[in-house]
Parts: structure tokens; C-alpha cells; sequence
């Protein structure tokens, strides 16, 4: 009976092919949106943990702050950490500024990293020319440069290398570093790649509001991060007069990301469920439409002696078949989506485990929803009234 059932819808959607095509797309837009979406936050929560990790999970950035603004560290106290607070086993000043730099008639904006030569171990800043900045060079006017900066200021006839010199306000540094390309670090103040390196003295001179405000530290083996926190506080508060000393983990940043990510990634599956109703809506139309052109037949259906609960199962199983199928080419093209995705993106491709089962589920449930009033509406007809429809 029920394969009989089903054999007869899938026959009346062929034969009203066009018809059911259209039906059938909408379902398939919609199911593959919200997979593909689902795929999409997915990668974007794998990419950012990837990150992160990359950064590393035990790195701290420490800021001073005041009510005016940034505050200052005194370089002494922030030296002393690694022997005075166990949790710690580097740590590494900075401060920050920007500022236009010329080179060979070019001339680019770019930030500024005061720094000392301990910056480079603890932000895990691998060179691909020359070296970065050492205790030597504090006086020296010596500069290190990001990949993108290096790249900018180069020109086809004379690209920057070690050796290079360059103008900064009134100064000439000579460049003796360039650092490889790396992934932008959450954790600092700007991207590494667009940024110029100067010792501590030198960022004094170029800089119009020299601050001594952040440090970047890393824990000693699997120190925890709110008992570092707490020892820096002992350790650095009392000498910070007028600042308040604040310390942010990677492991903090990470849980935000990863509570952001999946809000967005349920914002994107809400999103593509919006166009999954609006297939489920055009399943109704189709349906309704195919019930008032079939009155005739279902009047003759309920004459020679068919149930009212017969003429409802064969629309039910003519949207099931719709929606099964919008099911599967749905999470096809979802899936087509999720990769299309993470090639555009660069990103390597993650599929989300419950999107398929999620997708083709709610795919279902909607055909099917939709698809049970334009039934009950075929199975309430008035014989003699179907008869007459024509």
C-alpha cells in the first residue's frame, strides 16, 4: 500500500515536472544554505583556534593603564619579572607609535614597536633577513621590518634588505632585520608584518608620545594564567603609582572566540533557516496550486470509494519526496558551499559533524510541514463539489 502510495506521487511530480522543479529548488537553496553556513562557522572557529595555538596558549600581555590614557611601566620592575615572579620565565616591553617612514623617494605610514631584543623569542618572530634587535643596538640607529612593510617601501629597481637605509622623522636607521610573514597576533596591538622595530631609546626619539605601557610575557611550562595574573599584580602594582596594571591570556582571548564564533555560526544556520521556510513556502504554493487543478481527480478518487485519509497520505508522500530529495541534493550543495568556502578564504577545509543530519532534518520537517494543510485541504473536498469543479 505505502509503496503503491509513493510510486503514484512520484508519478503525478513527473508528470507536472516543471512544476515540482520549482518546488524542488527551493528546498535545495535552502537546505544548502544552511549546511554550507554551518560548514562556514565551523572554519572560522577551527582557523581561529589555529591561530591562536600558532600564537601560542601561554602567552600574557600586560597594559597600563591610567585615566588619561596609557600608562607607564618602569623598565626596571618589568626586567625583574622572570626572577621575581616564578610563573613567568620571559617577558618583553613594548611601546607603541606610528609615524611615516621613506625610502628611495617612497614614503608609507606604518606603526611603531619600541622594543627590546627579548620581543623577538617571546613573540615567536621567526627572520627571514638578517637578525632582530640585540642589547648592542639600544643606541644604535639600527630598525627591523615586517614583511608587508619591507615589501611596500621596496621598489622593482631597489627592494629593502639588510643593509638598506631608511628615514624616520630626522633620523636614518639602517635596516638589519626583516622578519617573515606571520599571522596577525590578537593578542598585540597591531600586525606584525605592517610594523617597524626600533629599540626602546630610539622609539623615544621618533615617537610624539613615548609610553612605555605593554609587555608581552610567556608562562613557564603549564603555568596557570590567573595565578600568573595574580603574581604580576603583587609584583608590578605597588610600583605603578597613578596606573592600574591589566594582564590578558591567550587561553581568555581563545574562550571569547570561541563563544563569538559559535554565535555567529548560529546566526549563519538562522540566517540560511530563513531561506530554508521560504522553500518549505514555495512547496505549499506548488501544492495548493496542484490541488485546485486536481479537484476533478480527487473528486473521482473520493467517489468510486477512496478514503479521505488516502487522498492525504498521496499529498503527504508527494511532499516527503520532495523534500527527501531537496534533502540530498540540499546537503550536496552544502557541502559544495563549505568548500567553496574555505578556498576563498584560504582556510583548510573543517566540515561541521551535525550539519548534514541538522540540515537534512529541518529540510524534511519543513516539506513535510508545509506539505500537510494543501493535503488536509484535498482530503476535506466535497465530492460532487470536486465533480462540478470542471
Amino acid at each position: 500500500m505505502i509503496r503503491q502510495t509513493l510510486m503514484e506521487a512520484a508519478g503525478n511530480l513527473l508528470a507536472s515536472w516543471q512544476r515540482s522543479l520549482l518546488a524542488l529548488i527551493g528546498i535545495v537553496v535552502g537546505a544548502g544554505a544552511v549546511i554550507s553556513m554551518l560548514h562556514a562557522g565551523t572554519m572560522a572557529r577551527q582557523e581561529t583556534i589555529r591561530q591562536f595555538r600558532q600564537m601560542g596558549t601561554d602567552t600574557l600581555v600586560l597594559r597600563a593603564d591610567s585615566p588619561t590614557g596609557l600608562g607607564n611601566f618602569r623598565l626596571g620592575d618589568i626586567e625583574s619579572v622572570p626572577l621575581m615572579v616564578p610563573t613567568v620565565g620571559e617577558i618583553a616591553p613594548f611601546m607603541i607609535g606610528g609615524g611615516p617612514i621613506s625610502y628611495e623617494g617612497q614614503t608609507r605610514n606604518a606603526g611603531f614597536i619600541g622594543a627590546t631584543g627579548s620581543f623577538a623569542d617571546v613573540g615567536r618572530l621567526p627572520m627571514a633577513e638578517g637578525r632582530f634587535l640585540s642589547p648592542h643596538d639600544r643606541f644604535e640607529l639600527h630598525a627591523v621590518l615586517g614583511s608587508d612593510l619591507a615589501q611596500q617601501l621596496s621598489t622593482p629597481f631597489s627592494p629593502i634588505r639588510v643593509g638598506s637605509q631608511i628615514r624616520v622623522s630626522r633620523y636614518i636607521f639602517t635596516v638589519i632585520g626583516i622578519i617573515e610573514p606571520v599571522l596577525m597576533n590578537p593578542m598585540l596591538p597591531m600586525d606584525v608584518n605592517g610594523t617597524l622595530f626600533l629599540s626602546l631609546p630610539n622609539a623615544r626619539r621618533v615617537m610624539a608620545a613615548p609610553a612605555l605601557s605593554m609587555a608581552v610575557a610567556r608562562l613557564r611550562g603549564d603555568a596557570d594564567p590567573e595565578l600568573a595574573a595574580q603574581q604580576l599584580q603583587q609584583h608590578l602594582g605597588p610600583g605603578m603609582r597613578d596606573s592600574t596594571l591589566n594582564v590578558l591570556s591567550a587561553r581568555q582571548l581563545i574562550a571569547g572566540m570561541n563563544s563569538q564564533v559559535r554565535l555567529v555560526a548560529l546566526l549563519l544556520g538562522a540566517v540560511g533557516s530563513i531561506a530554508l521556510v521560504l522553500g518549505g513556502v514555495g512547496v505549499m504554493n506548488i501544492m495548493l496550486m496542484s490541488v485546485a487543478e486536481r479537484k476533478r481527480e480527487i473528486g473521482i478518487r473520493l467517489a468510486i470509494g477512496a478514503r479521505r485519509r488516502d487522498v492525504r497520505r498521496l499529498f503527504l508522500s508527494e511532499a516527503l519526496i520532495l523534500s527527501l530529495l531537496g534533502a540530498a541534493l540540499g546537503v550536496a550543495l552544502g557541502y559544495a558551499g563549505g568548500v567553496g568556502f574555505a578556498w576563498m578564504s584560504g582556510w583548510p577545509v573543517h566540515f561541521s559533524p551535525v550539519a548534514a543530519p541538522l540540515g537534512a532534518g529541518v529540510s524534511l520537517a519543513v516539506g513535510v510541514f508545509f506539505g500537510f494543510y494543501p493535503a488536509v485541504m484535498a482530503a476535506r473536498l466535497d465530492p460532487i463539489e470536486a465533480l462540478r469543479s470542471e
